[in-house]
């Protein structure tokens, strides 16, 4: 803008010096004025004009070596320049409006997609959390949605049950506990609210709640801390969105309650299908045994001795038969014995077919049987395996990813290391994750975290990444007991 300026000030001072309206420069203003059409505000462009206009009239009366002429002649002389400047910036405006309403367009087609892919993310992510990590994943989700600094879910409690805990992103810790205590003392209020709510706590500032209702119960309360500077329409902005955040939130949660429900519906369904089975066939051949043992003891002293080894061979091939019918029983419960789809089968698929797909070489070694690794460590694992091997290929665009997977009765260990770019991994704790996959990493650790294990990463540029987890097996199920 001060080039423009300073431009048409040194054309302006060529034109008085060099024949005022007769001077040759008088059109060099063209070049300013087109510019400043183009890249600056209405005002400075048509400001230019009308000032270079008042130039040119009054130049005759500045430089006094130049012939006067009236207002009206330079006009008639002149004004197919002025009307060529005038039709210059019109055009130029026009042009230029185009253009921003363009950039709005994309940048709200960026906002949309932005929202599409922050959906996927919050529902494939969320659904592998408890209630606790579903609220961090979802207060992350409101501040990279809003772009505020601040956001908080708080849960109410439940009938008979305690309260899971609350969650917030961008407060400091001893702020926190006096944020959520203010948000108790108004639970009553709360939980008539159905709409968004402005409120002013003492102390913390002005917040925009929203309160979460899933089909059966009320949830809590999902909000912002707003900034001083914001305008009625960005406020407007933000309703939308928690609004948003706060529909997909019940539905999380209610999809979680639902899962839960109907995991332990499979539970209870496979511990009845297997009581079943040793009832009507392990235990009546175990009776069968111990009655014919506890006869053995009674008459075993009168027996000839081909007739007690042909006694005991019976028990001995009777007992040898309920253990191969208990096997069966228990092998049934694997779906590798039974012939299906085993988990490890489908992790080999999954991955079989990202390499394929993006031409991108994935090496899996595996030691150790999932035979008897807990449902939850299932769907933890592979949710860390697809997250890890799906960022080296978009973010990290590796052309080899080793997967190398141990498990052990007492430990899960698990390692990913590819060969891309890297990245500087302070930078996923301290940066906006749109584009650096950040919020994957932030995923995997707190699924690791979940099952009591850990979670550690190392990278840097043009090195490549690499993942370590360690899980001790069975954390998981005593912190839940």
């Amino acid at each position: 803008m001060l080039a423009v300026v300073l431009e048409t000030a040194v054309i302006t001072a060529l034109m008085l010096f060099t024949g005022a309206y007769d001077s040759p420069f008088k059109l060099y203003v063209l070049n300013p004025v087109l510019i400043a059409a183009g890249s600056f505000s209405f005002y400075m462009a048509w400001g230019l004009i009308f000032g270079y206009i008042l130039i040119v009239a009054a130049s005759g009366y500045i430089n006094p070596d130049s012939p006067r002429a009236a207002f009206s002649e330079i006009m008639l002389e002149d004004g197919n320049l002025f009307l060529a400047l005038a039709l210059a910036v019109i055009v130029m405006q026009m042009v230029n409006g185009i253009k921003r309403q363009r950039e709005e367009a994309n940048a709200r087609t960026n906002d949309t997609m932005e929202h599409i892919k922050s959906l996927y993310h919050i529902v494939e992510t969320s659904s592998q959390h408890d209630f606790m990590n579903i609220g961090q994943v979802i207060t992350d989700y409101v501040v990279k949605l809003t772009k505020l600094e601040k956001a908080l879910f708080w849960f109410a409690k439940k009938s008979g049950e305690p309260a899971p805990q609350s969650r917030q992103t961008g407060w400091q810790q001893e702020e926190e506990r006096f944020l959520f205590m203010e948000l108790e003392k108004h639970e009553h209020e709360w939980r008539l609210q159905r709409e968004p709510v402005f409120k002013s706590m003492a102390g913390l500032g002005d917040f925009l709640l929203m309160p979460v209702r899933m089909s059966t119960r009320f949830v809590g309360m999902i909000g912002v801390k707003l900034e001083a500077s914001e305008g009625l329409e960005g406020r407007r902005w933000y309703i939308q969105q928690l609004m948003f955040l706060s529909e997909l939130s019940a539905i999380i949660l209610e999809r979680h309650e639902l899962g839960v429900i109907e995991n332990q519906l499979i539970i209870t369904n496979e511990q009845n299908r297997i009581a079943d089975e040793m009832h009507d066939s392990v235990s009546q051949s175990l009776f069968g045994i111990v009655y014919a043992t506890h006869s053995l003891k009674q008459t075993w002293r009168r027996m000839p001795g081909a007739e007690l080894e042909q006694q005991i061979e019976l028990i001995h091939d009777s007992a040898t038969r309920v253990a191969k019918e208990l096997r069966i029983t228990i092998y049934s419960l694997s779906s590798k014995k039974s012939g299906g789809p085993s988990w490890l089968g489908m992790v080999r698929s999954h991955l079989k077919s990202l390499s394929r797909l993006n031409d991108v070489e994935i090496e899996l070694h595996i030691t150790g049987d999932d035979f008897s690794l807990p449902y939850p460590y299932h769907k933890a694992l592979f949710r860390i395996i697809s997250e890890a091997t799906g960022n080296a290929i978009r973010h990290g665009a590796a052309s080899r990813v080793d997967v190398e997977l141990s498990l052990k009765p007492k430990w899960i260990r698990l390692s990913i290391i590819d060969d891309g770019i890297g990245f500087d991994p302070d930078l996923i704790w301290t940066e906006p994750e749109d584009h650096s996959g950040g919020l994957g990493m932030k995923n995997m650790q707190y699924l690791a975290q979940s099952l009591g294990g850990e979670f550690q990463l190392s990278s840097s540029r043009n090195a490549g990444t690499r993942i370590l987890i360690s899980i001790p097996v069975g954390v998981a199920e005593l912190k839940n007991a």
